[in-house]
């Protein structure tokens, strides 16, 4: 029962991680700001949770960029095109936000297989590294949700503080 209990806990941190850094300024690189981003349902429904959630413990709520979204699409379609669950180019993504925004802090939550926002959602708040992202000394955000061809969710929300 011990064993079953540890692998359980072992496949959901693999099945959706948490990653964040505040670091000093690094070499910019020559990036683009994406100003046009269209959301979809799914991702208007983690932005309205997020901010409901950070409101009721009293903290700020976040502002949505489109250039973040951006970023988290590529990430899910990466997740999808290479069935590899992870934070791969973390770091090329914080430093894109850093450089193009001026981000001092960036955060990420990725998620994958969930079949609804709200069990997504609730997976990260029962998570308490995703749920330090969510409560983070943020102040804003953004996320994109991708499915498969099979209709599996991949979920990418990253977070910044300016």
């Amino acid at each position: 029962m011990r064993l079953l209990r540890g692998a359980s806990i072992l496949m959901c941190f693999l099945m959706m991680a948490s990653c964040s850094t505040e670091s000093a300024n690094e070499t910019p690189t020559d990036y683009k700001v994406v100003n046009n981003f269209t959301y979809n349902q799914e991702e208007l429904q983690i932005e309205q949770k997020i901010n409901e959630y950070r409101i009721s413990k009293g903290l700020t709520p976040l502002e949505k960029i489109n250039h973040i979204s951006y970023l988290s699409e590529g990430h899910d379609e990466y997740m999808i095109t290479t069935k590899i669950v992870d934070h791969s180019y973390f770091n090329e993504r914080e430093q894109n936000l850093k450089t193009t925004l001026g981000a001092k802090k960036v955060g990420e939550n990725i998620a994958y297989g969930y079949e609804t926002i709200s069990s997504t959602f609730n997976a990260w708040l029962n998570s308490d590294l995703h749920r330090m992202n969510i409560e983070g000394d943020y102040t804003n955000f953004g996320v994109a949700v991708r499915k498969d061809n099979n209709g599996t969710m991949y979920i990418t929300n990253i977070f910044i503080k300016k």
